[in-house]
């Protein structure tokens, strides 16, 4: 299944630097936020690990729930919008969480707004997926795809580094605050994108379009995973990549907190900030090279084979500054794996079911992360996890070779190469 095709109606190239500035404010707001909810956790949790498992769960549990319906909606309904109207949800509940938790001295008011955001993502991240294709011609997706992530990893970095410096030098409420006003000015910037759809739109149909009923509906972006092995090789690099994040996320906060300054968060916010490095490195590389289907088999090999060496200098205990290298490593190899698979994945969706197939993506890879989460939470209890981080590093390493391998020789045959 091929959706390739481009529908004319390109971004100019002043809209699409709106788009990129958009985007890169929008993750910011989405690392500040992660960033933000994890120092205050640190701060104020008695068991932060426990506490930030229950906030994973917190911010997962929609997509058990409620993704599938939420794919047929983006199919439904106009891509743009929904990334203006998610943005400025997302504003206004970022900005009530320092005053329920002011407010209640509880984490449970601030796992109910992370539900809520959760749901928003679940609306903006497989809409901004589906609607790419329909911006950019397919020759032009892995391009266009890591000069997104470079303002992903702006993001990345911004927020790291930002949440650091306000959480440590003006408040933890200003994180929130600032966090808040990130994702409604994305919402303001990304209102002339979707104006720019209405008005180049094309004359409408004279009758309304007919959709399959719900379940149906459901049950058709399935069937387009199931009868594609290029889909369910893509979602399967992105999902081992997922799983390595969240076991990292749970792992890293202590080994960071170990090696940095007791009582300050900037330890966190260096080892993020070099995982940003390391990601825009690795977008940078992939955006210079040119690669054939045989290229990208050896480059995604090399990248997860990069996952071994970098999760043992992130445990290795040596300090703040080698955990920062292991994460440049991190990051150098993740961001080339997501922008090389998410190229196929839209590539190879039909605009159809783009936004079932993209929602189903963030089931399964988001998932993986929160079972990551819990189970290295709960095994670096009993093995310590300085060593659980080694052996996950090198199960990512072997698991993703072996992926690539048992995938191979059936996207040749699909696709009669």
């Amino acid at each position: 299944m091929n959706g390739s095709r481009s529908d004319g109606r390109e971004l100019p190239p002043a809209l699409f630097t709106i788009f990129w500035v958009a985007q890169a404010i929008s993750l910011f707001g989405d690392r500040l936020n992660n960033f933000s909810l994890v120092a205050l956790i640190n701060r104020f949790s008695d068991t932060p690990g426990l506490t930030l498992s229950q906030i994973y769960l917190a911010m997962y549990l929609p997509i058990f729930t409620l993704a599938p319906l939420i794919g047929v909606a983006i199919d439904r309904l106009h891509k743009r919008w929904i990334l203006v109207v998610t943005d400025l949800c997302r504003g206004l509940l970022v900005i009530s969480i320092p005053l329920l938790f002011s407010s209640t001295q509880s984490f449970l008011p601030v796992m109910a707004v992370v539900f809520l955001l959760t749901t928003g993502n679940l609306f903006f991240l497989p809409a901004k997926s589906g609607l790419i294709p329909e911006l950019v011609t397919s020759d032009r997706l892995i391009r266009v795809n890591s000069i997104l992530w470079a303002a992903g990893i702006a993001g990345v970095a911004g927020g790291f580094l930002g949440g650091g410096l306000i959480f440590d030098y003006l408040s933890w409420q200003a994180c929130f605050y600032i966090d808040g006003a990130t994702y409604l000015l994305s919402a303001v910037l990304l209102t002339s994108i979707a104006v720019h759809g209405r008005n180049r739109g094309g004359p409408r149909p004279s009758a309304p379009i007919e959709h399959p009923p719900l379940l149906a509906a459901v049950r058709e972006g399935l069937r387009a995973i199931k009868g594609s092995v290029g889909l369910r090789r893509s979602m399967g690099v992105q999902s081992i990549v997922f799983f390595g994040a969240g076991g990292l996320s749970v792992l890293a906060i202590v080994l960071i907190r170990d090696a940095s300054t007791p009582g300050s968060s900037m330890g966190l916010s260096f080892a993020g900030l070099a995982m940003g490095v390391g990601m825009g490195a690795g977008s940078l590389f992939v955006n210079r090279i040119t690669l054939t289907r045989e290229k990208r088999n050896r480059m995604k090999i090399i990248l997860f084979s990069m996952l071994f060496p970098a999760f043992l200098a992130i445990a290795s205990g040596l300090g703040i500054t080698v955990i920062a290298v292991g994460c440049v490593l991190t990051g150098f190899a993740a961001a080339p794996l997501v922008i090389i698979s998410e190229s196929e994945l839209q590539r190879q969706t039909h605009e159809a079911v783009r936004g079932r197939v993209f929602s189903v993506r963030e089931v399964l890879t988001r998932s993986l992360f929160l079972a990551s989460a819990f189970l290295m939470s709960w095994l670096g209890e009993l093995v310590g996890k300085d060593t659980l981080c080694i052996l996950l590093g090198l199960f990512l390493a072997c698991m993703g070779i072996i992926w690539i391998g048992l995938t191979k020789h059936g996207l040749r045959a699909e696709t009669g190469e």
